[in-house]
């Protein structure tokens, strides 16, 4: 088995291409086989028609956002008084995730509500409930992602176990954990007992060093030519998205791939 790496594009690319359709364009030139990506607002068509022609495989999908409201532009799944909002957002997306046939869309929490952490809880809850009926019709996989405060201070999905708590009040194979090192390294840290723990919750990867969130083989606290052997000991046989701020550009930064001997 070989790991498959797929470029985020909220992350790559973004210093000369503008568009989702351009960096899904630059993606394909560069060697990516895959890409994750934001819901295309305004581009949709653009994206579907940027996918067609290059083949590219759209790996991940974050869920539609509503980015005129600072208190919804995390997503709104745990937000009290916005299940209706939260159900017209997958919709949405799974609609277009049907157009560029992804199979994994990533259910945002949102923040914390202040004084509503246990409504919040039963909110969250509900959603991913509603969430992996609503997946499981089109054979698609939520995936849930705790983000660590120093990425966005009020996520309400700050822990893994929450995540996990949460997983298994679903108990549906379609919600799944997503591991992002970056995030893991900063909430708890002991990657390899992480690994151990969740394997079974876990759906997908993505990787950026810690601190400075740059690529896998900058200096920082994470053995990357470790971890990698460990998603392989996992028989692990999804994208790993690469969620990373470049140092300098995104193909200055793709180096890494080579010196760890691995290929997109």
């Amino acid at each position: 088995m070989t790991l498959r790496f797929a470029a985020n594009l909220n992350f790559l690319f973004g210093e000369s291409s503008t568009s989702i359709a351009e960096r899904i364009r630059k993606a394909h030139i560069y060697g990516f086989k895959a890409v994750e990506i934001p819901y295309p607002e305004h581009e949709v068509d653009d994206v579907v028609k940027a996918t067609n022609e290059t083949g590219i495989c759209v790996s991940l999908i974050n869920i539609a956002l509503d980015k005129t409201r600072d208190d919804l532009k995390f997503g709104s799944a745990s937000i009290p008084g916005e299940e209706i909002l939260f159900k017209k957002q997958l919709d949405k997306t799974i609609e277009f995730a049907t157009l560029v046939n992804c199979k994994k869309i990533h259910l945002m929490a949102g923040i914390v509500v202040n004084g509503l952490n246990t409504e919040q809880l039963k909110v969250y809850i509900s959603n991913l409930k509603i969430a992996s009926e609503i997946l499981n019709k089109s054979n698609m996989i939520g995936l849930i992602e705790p983000i660590n405060k120093y990425a966005i201070s009020t996520y309400f999905l700050n822990s893994y176990e929450k995540a996990y708590l949460a997983i298994k009040e679903i108990s549906n194979d379609n919600i799944k954990l997503m591991v992002d090192f970056y995030h893991l390294q900063h909430i708890r840290g002991n990657v390899t007992k992480a690994l151990e723990e969740y394997q079974a919750e876990i759906g997908h990867f993505q990787i950026a060093q810690v601190p400075n969130r740059n690529e896998p083989d900058t200096q920082g606290e994470l053995n990357y030519r470790y971890i990698f052997e460990k998603i392989l000991e996992l028989d692990y046989d999804g994208w790993i998205g690469c969620e990373y701020t470049p140092k300098a550009t995104t193909v200055e930064g793709l180096n890494w791939i080579s010196k760890y001997g691995l290929t997109l």
